[in-house]
């Protein structure tokens, strides 16, 4: 860890608060909440908060989720979060600011303002030379790299080997009799409106003529979007006859709902939004379709297959606006996802029972 402003002597982490900043989106609630729930789990000897937007997922972190998230968009709230802040440095407690997206100016300028405040001690990130405590960017999936920050602040290096995301939201498992793997579609983003990030009605469509192909499958329509019941009508309208028997949908009015789907699921095929980070928590085989999503957000491992557009010009970057240069869902073929989620069918398949 390198600290390019040194203070005078050893840091003190025998009381520890680390301070998060988090965006009001689902998916963003389940990686940050994932993360300050791993601490608890893990049974670190540090607090863990969140600084976050108007999130209105709070309620389903477990337990008091009001003594742990703080919505600084209200005057209430980030005035909670400086006394709370205030009270834990008076009490001794070293407090270090760690944004959620590494980098992010916006989150530098409110963690100075804190510390000008009096309300934090250290600005760490890996991406600002001008933050206080630089810590290398270990592993690539947001979580993941802020668990191996933790590890590197808290001098925890076997934290390094626990980065596997718990689920966020109680699932209860499904039994079924069902003798046909169910793939789930989740085609929903909230970045929706931009081409960039929304695959095409008539790929899914063609997506699940091949999946059904097979009569070993079976494809289920899940999520809570508004447009889930136009693109439901027109899949099962387009549908052969007896695929359309095997053609099932699965509407959430909740992120309970939408949780108890993913779990029903075999194998989920979705663009990167908050159904990703829910079925990676319950280590369901993905296929992600990724168009200018920034590779942090990604998740990995065995049961993940990333598809990428590799005719986009411009890195990944989570911009939210039109640039024909940047990768875009638009440009990713059905082969591409179909070749994927074949990978992954056959992987699973060789595992012994």
């Amino acid at each position: 860890m390198k600290d390019p402003h040194p203070q005078s002597g050893p840091l003190d982490l025998s009381k520890v608060t680390l301070v998060y900043t988090m965006y009001n989106h689902l998916g963003d609630f389940i990686v940050m909440g994932g993360l300050l729930r791993k601490f608890d789990l893990l049974g670190a000897e540090c607090e863990s908060v969140a600084a976050h937007q108007g999130s209105p997922h709070i309620p389903l972190f477990p337990g008091r989720g009001e003594d742990r998230f703080f919505n600084i968009c209200t005057v209430e709230g980030l005035v909670r979060l400086i006394g709370h802040l205030r009270r834990r440095k008076a009490e001794g407690f070293t407090i270090f600011g760690l944004p959620m997206a590494p980098g992010s100016l916006q989150a530098f300028a409110f963690f100075w303002f804190l510390k000008k405040l009096g309300a934090l001690t250290y600005i760490v990130d890996f991406n600002l030379i001008n933050a206080d405590l630089i810590t290398p960017p270990r592993r690539r999936y947001i979580f993941d790299r802020h668990l191996a920050q933790a590890a590197e602040i808290l001098r925890r290096p076997e934290w390094m080997e626990e980065c596997a995301l718990p689920p966020v939201v109680a699932a209860p498992a499904v039994k079924t009799a069902r003798q046909r793997w169910r793939i789930g579609l989740h085609p929903w983003s909230g970045r929706g409106s931009l081409p960039e990030f929304q695959w095409p009605d008539s790929h899914w469509l063609a997506l699940a003529k091949l999946i059904l192909q097979d009569p070993r499958f079976e494809v289920a329509l899940v999520g809570r979007d508004d447009r889930f019941s136009t693109l439901e009508r027109f899949l099962r309208s387009q549908l052969p006859g007896e695929a359309r028997d095997r053609f099932i949908s699965r509407p959430a009015a909740s992120v309970e709902d939408l949780a108890a789907s993913l779990q029903e699921l075999d194998c989920l095929v979705t663009v990167n939004t908050a159904a990703l980070h829910l079925a990676h928590a319950m280590k369901k085989p993905l296929v992600a379709l990724c168009g200018s999503s920034a590779e942090m957000w990604l998740p990995e491992g065995d049961h993940v297959r990333l598809v990428r557009d590799a005719r986009g010009v411009l890195p990944p970057s989570d911009k939210y606006w039109h640039d024909p240069l940047q990768p875009s869902l638009q440009r990713i073929e059905v082969p591409e996802v179909y070749a994927a989620f074949g990978q992954l069918v056959r992987q699973f398949e060789a595992k012994p029972a």
